[in-house]
């Protein structure tokens, strides 16, 4: 009997879950992004691993530069035939640095987009992402930042 009972909870889930086409189960993303109101542009590097995006980021605004390490967990992922709209929320580490000053914060984040496809393996993404840091003083960020650049696709 729970043998029964073993074998059916690992077959549950294959048969409940809708089955994930190769593709979508890693992506690897790269690049640019802007934050308005002074800011030059900066650079993106993140993947997405099912659910999980850890990214990479950086951008320079008003003489600061600032670089951003964290992961996002994509909570809603909804494929349709050539565009695959995506929210999701998560947090890490920014490490904010001007002159001789540098200070590292804990970091919220907010993400909206899309991936795009142009062929099997090459898509390309725009997002809007919120960045959060917690404290006070000189090198708090509470900004919208745009994203956009290539998916590349792989089928692990």
């Amino acid at each position: 009997m729970n043998r029964m009972i073993l074998i059916m909870m690992c077959l549950c889930p294959l048969i409940i879950t809708p089955q994930v086409e190769a593709f979508d189960l890693f992506s690897f993303k790269v690049g640019g992004g802007y934050i308005p109101e002074g800011s030059l542009p900066g650079g993106i590097v993140k993947a997405d691993i099912g659910p999980l995006s850890p990214f990479a980021e950086f951008f320079r605004k008003n003489s600061t530069t600032t670089v951003n390490i964290g992961a996002n967990i994509l909570l809603i992922k909804i494929p349709v035939l050539l565009l695959k709209p995506y929210l999701g929320a998560g947090g890490g580490i920014s490490r904010s640095s001007a002159g001789n000053r540098t200070k590292v914060r804990g970091l919220i984040t907010g993400v909206g987009g899309a991936d795009l496809k142009l062929t099997e393996s090459l898509h390309v993404f725009g997002q809007a992402k919120y960045l959060y840091t917690y404290g006070s003083g000189r090198f708090i960020i509470r900004e919208v930042a745009l994203q956009a650049g290539l998916v590349f696709w792989v089928g692990l």
